[in-house]
């Protein structure tokens, strides 16, 4: 191989290995949700063009003996990783909270383990009550009791 040959060859392969490189992780929004195979896409936008993603996997905090399902949900900002850097063998790491999606707590000592809707799991006080919450209903447990607070109660 001659010296021009071998440089061209030196560039092309330097080339691919920065664009790799700078795939290795994005930021972008799902754009579409398949929950039954754990699937989402997401557009990456950064550069030129928007890309949307083909079908990747989300992350679960557990997928052994103990398994988790919590789907991502459309517009959520979130972090794909790819460990070529190539999107073929991409998936969703985490979530990033952005203005669409604030954070569900400002203090430090508050613990937020899961917001969906109305429905809520706190530890709040530096960790001396569990609150569980939906809409005005909640329920505190404290080392010195529980107590429900409801805006109206039904004994049927």
């Amino acid at each position: 191989m001659d010296l021009a040959s071998l440089l061209d060859d030196m560039r092309r392969r330097i080339g691919e290995l920065e664009r790799r490189q700078r795939g290795l992780t994005r930021t972008g929004v799902i754009t579409a949700i398949n929950a039954a195979d754990g699937r989402v896409r997401v557009r990456i936008t950064g550069g030129g063009t928007p890309l949307i993603t083909g079908w990747i996997p989300w992350e679960e905090s557990a997928a052994g003996a103990a398994k988790t399902h919590i789907p991502p949900s459309v517009g959520q900002q979130v972090r794909v990783r790819s460990e070529s850097g190539d999107l073929t063998d991409a998936t969703v790491q985490g979530s990033v909270n952005s203005e669409a999606n604030a954070r569900p707590a400002s203090a430090g000592n508050e613990y937020v383990i899961l917001q969906v809707g109305a429905a809520r799991i706190a530890v709040t006080g530096g960790g001396n009550e569990i609150v569980f919450e939906v809409g005005a209903s909640a329920l505190r447990i404290t080392d010195a009791g529980i107590v429900a607070v409801a805006p109206r109660i039904d004994l049927n």
